[in-house]
């Protein structure tokens, strides 16, 4: 991984936008453990800048997809309790448990496979039972097969901690509620009457907001929310109790006045007018912006400007509303002077969800804690 740190680009999260809306989700959930999921570098947001800062901000664990995303964390101090949401390869139960990890498992020949694996060491490994209800993604079906791995976990001479269990709901961010109680009904078909662990977890951001009243939400995994996106898109709240936790912005590096119908960038899609302004930015679509972002308007000395041309590998180019210097800071998502670019917007621009927008952005992007 390389970061661009020589260049005027760069991600700043905000530490206390993280704080504020990690409040608010504990508030409106009333949960007394929360789970951040940093997953795919923390939704674009930086894998270990995010946790970092979740972490000061009240977050009491995290929640990766992959084995390699918790290693990372642990190899910066990290101690809060990471959990892997992902099936990870039974031959790695040995590493997960020395480094004290919770493994996502989803059947019992997972366990008696890394049974073998974990001789030799002295820890335990810790054990999240998957139960699928209608995501169709991973996760226990039946409840006798849920049943005998529980029985296995708790057998007397057990290498595993029964430590977690959980589902995933698929629609707990609409206002379209029928299949949320579908698949909260073959929770409970699943599971009551059973042995349960120290951590049940059902609810994702959507559901941890919109139905605390129907699920146990001591213990929650969120995600969107404490990134200050709204989960229903503004569909079942409004997105006002949220702050926004990332802004994106650059420099101009070089400004150019322009003849008439001169040609911008690849494709010669746009051509300028007698005297206009161009400037260029060092990003790109590289970095993760979706090419179908031109024609959005970024923010440069507190006015709009439209991105114009198509964009580049490492560059774009904006049409600026009136000469200025290089080194003007360019917001591409933030707030400059009275206007705002919300990832919500350039999401709307490209026909993406903003999470989808964030997560593509790329590692070399730097990024750097303020406030």
């Amino acid at each position: 991984m390389v970061v661009a740190i020589t260049r005027p680009t760069r991600i700043k999260i905000s530490q206390a936008a993280i704080t504020h809306n990690v409040s608010v989700t504990r508030k409106m959930s009333g949960a007394k453990f929360m789970f951040l999921a940093v997953k795919a570098n923390a939704y674009g947001f930086g894998l270990q800048t995010m946790a970092q800062a979740a972490i000061k901000g009240g977050v009491d664990g995290l929640a990766v997809a992959v084995l390699d995303e918790a290693l990372a964390l642990r190899q910066v101090g990290i101690t809060v309790p990471i959990l892997i949401l992902g099936i990870t390869l039974p031959q790695y139960a040995k590493l997960m448990a020395d480094n004290d990890l919770i493994a996502t498992v989803s059947d019992l020949a997972w366990l008696q496979q890394a049974t073998n694996n974990l001789e030799g060491t002295c820890n335990t490994l810790q054990i999240n039972l998957g139960v699928d209800t209608g995501m169709g993604r991973i996760g226990f079906r039946e409840r006798d097969a849920l049943i005998d791995a529980i029985q296995y976990l708790q057998a007397a001479d057990t290498p595993f901690k029964y430590q977690s269990i959980m589902t995933h709901f698929s629609e707990g961010d609409s206002l379209k509620n029928a299949y949320f109680h579908e698949q909260l009904a073959n929770w409970h078909a699943l599971t009551d009457g059973l042995s349960m662990p120290p951590m049940v977890h059902l609810a994702n951001s959507g559901a941890a907001l919109y139905h605390a009243d129907e699920i146990p939400t001591d213990y929650i995994r969120a995600g969107t929310v404490i990134y200050g996106m709204e989960p229903s898109r503004g569909a079942v709240l409004p997105d006002n109790y949220l702050k926004p936790v990332l802004t994106l912005e650059t420099e101009l590096i070089y400004v150019k006045k322009m003849p008439a119908n001169a040609a911008i960038s690849y494709g010669h899609t746009y051509h300028t007018k007698e005297g206009e302004w161009i400037g260029t930015l060092p990003i790109g679509y590289a970095d993760g912006l979706p090419r179908s972002l031109k024609g959005f308007e970024v923010l440069v000395n507190g006015q709009k400007a439209p991105i114009v041309g198509n964009l580049a590998m490492d560059q774009m180019m904006i049409s600026l509303p009136e000469e200025l210097p290089v080194g003007t800071v360019v917001t591409i998502i933030g707030q400059q002077g009275q206007y705002e670019n919300t990832l919500e917007d350039v999401a709307q621009h490209v026909s993406l969800a903003p999470w989808v927008v964030a997560t593509g952005l790329q590692e070399r992007l730097m990024r750097v804690i303020v406030d």
